[in-house]
């Protein structure tokens, strides 16, 4: 077991061995601290730029999102026994613990469905308070929060770039949240500059720095940072606009959402389950049960990315933007989209199929070339069993591999055919390369 403990006081952090590592959260001068860890330290500005104190719920919240964060880059995986599971013991301290004591197995169990790792939380008092809002007099530059009325998650993907078109489109006013490690934040500024109508932004980076320099590039629990930030922004625009509640939209296509996986290896390790109903459904009801009055709410939980594109109500925006948006899952590593794993194969067949273009070229740009490289098609062939696949087999059993979906029989079909459309998509532009 690896112990991370995460406090903003140095004197509250043991000292670092390979059994422990002490992380600093919201240092205060935004640098790391001799042999210490460091998340949060750039994040507190942004938050008092929202121009409203943020209750201690939901800072507290964002509070454990970061923790887990630090916790899920800087334990890495290679030094488990399976190369995979990870033991955590992650020890937290919050400004107001008791509320989130309550909530400890059940945020474990949230854990452990998103990342596969095995959580052990301890939640300790003396934790950071929500920091004072900037005001106007003191001549800081504020984010809007005055009639906007709900919260979109923006994170320059394309499925979340039709999202906020939609919402504008609709008479939403949003509050957009970004999530911009270095690098998003330039093509996220690409999209928010061709976009028409009234919105803010609040955009926040985790900034993990580990002692190293070594870090895991899984991260499987990044969407508790979108949730987490979310809730804070939630948290400011409920006061500012005396909403009782703010709902909190994340635009994510049914496909990718439910994301089964496609072969029987690729079973927990290699589908993610960032958007996962089952993951949103356990998080709302930690939500409820501190009173955080948020509503989670994927508005495209039964779309295909196709639906979505052909859908979309303002097209001549949505092809102004598209070739901005990034949905390539190894991106970051070469600034350029590969073009062959599943999210960038499910990005091409939705385009293809909504007969919307793009002026981009993929580093994999010719799959023929691919699906004769054993080093890269991986993910090619995965979709090719699984369009095979696709006749024969129980689709509500196959797609609830990834995590345990509703009960409701009306709902399951629903989810069902989401999935069916979905791989009928990529069956489309696959035929249409010759590759099947």
């Amino acid at each position: 077991m690896i112990t991370v403990a995460v406090d903003h006081k140095l004197s509250a952090l043991p000292q670092w061995s390979d059994d422990v590592i002490p992380v600093q959260i919201y240092g205060l001068d935004g640098r790391q601290q001799g042999n210490m860890a460091a998340i949060g330290n750039s994040l507190l500005d942004p938050v008092k730029r929202l121009g409203i104190r943020i209750s201690s719920a939901e800072f507290d919240f964002m509070t454990i999102a970061l923790a887990v964060t630090a916790a899920d880059t800087f334990v890495q995986r290679k030094t488990s026994a399976d190369g995979w599971t990870r033991d955590i013991k992650l020890q937290v301290s919050l400004h107001q613990p008791t509320v989130w004591q309550s909530q400890k197995e059940t945020l474990e169990k949230a854990l452990h469905f998103l990342s596969g790792d095995l959580w052990n939380l301890e939640i300790k008092a003396g934790g950071y308070a929500p920091p004072n809002p900037y005001t106007r007099r003191q001549r800081y530059r504020l984010t809007p929060l005055r009639e906007r009325n709900c919260i979109s998650l923006f994170s320059g993907g394309l499925d979340s770039a039709i999202g906020v078109i939609n919402f504008i489109e609709d008479g939403h006013i949003p509050l957009l949240v970004s999530h911009a490690y270095k690098g998003d934040k330039s093509y996220q500024d690409k999209i928010i500059r061709k976009l028409i109508g009234r919105f803010s932004r609040f955009s926040v980076n985790a900034n993990p720095l580990s002692i190293n320099g070594k870090t895991d590039i899984t991260m499987r629990t990044r969407s508790l940072n979108f949730l987490a930030f979310g809730v804070v922004g939630a948290s400011a625009l409920s006061r500012a606009s005396d909403l009782d509640s703010v709902n909190f939209f994340i635009p994510e296509n049914g496909f990718i959402s439910l994301n089964p996986p496609l072969t029987a290896r690729r079973i927990g390790s290699l589908s993610t389950r960032t958007t996962h109903p089952y993951f949103f459904d356990l998080m709302q009801s930690i939500f409820d049960a501190v009173g955080i009055k948020v509503t989670i709410f994927n508005p495209y939980q039964f779309k295909t990315k196709g639906e979505m594109l052909r859908e979309c109500k303002n097209q001549n925006i949505l092809k102004g933007i598209v070739s901005s948006t990034v949905s390539c899952s190894k991106w970051k590593r070469k600034r350029q989209q590969c073009g062959k794993c599943v999210p960038c194969i499910i990005r091409r067949a939705a385009l293809m199929t909504s007969g919307i273009p793009e002026l981009i070229s993929y580093e994999h740009q010719d799959l023929a070339i691919t699906m004769r490289d054993p080093g890269s098609r991986d993910d090619l062939f995965a979709l090719i069993i699984a369009i095979q696949k696709l006749s024969s087999a129980n689709i509500f059993d196959w797609i609830s591999d990834n995590g345990s979906l509703s009960y409701d029989a009306e709902i399951r079909d629903k989810y069902k055919e989401v999935f069916v459309r979905g791989i009928r998509e990529v069956e489309q532009f696959l035929y249409s390369k010759g590759i099947i």
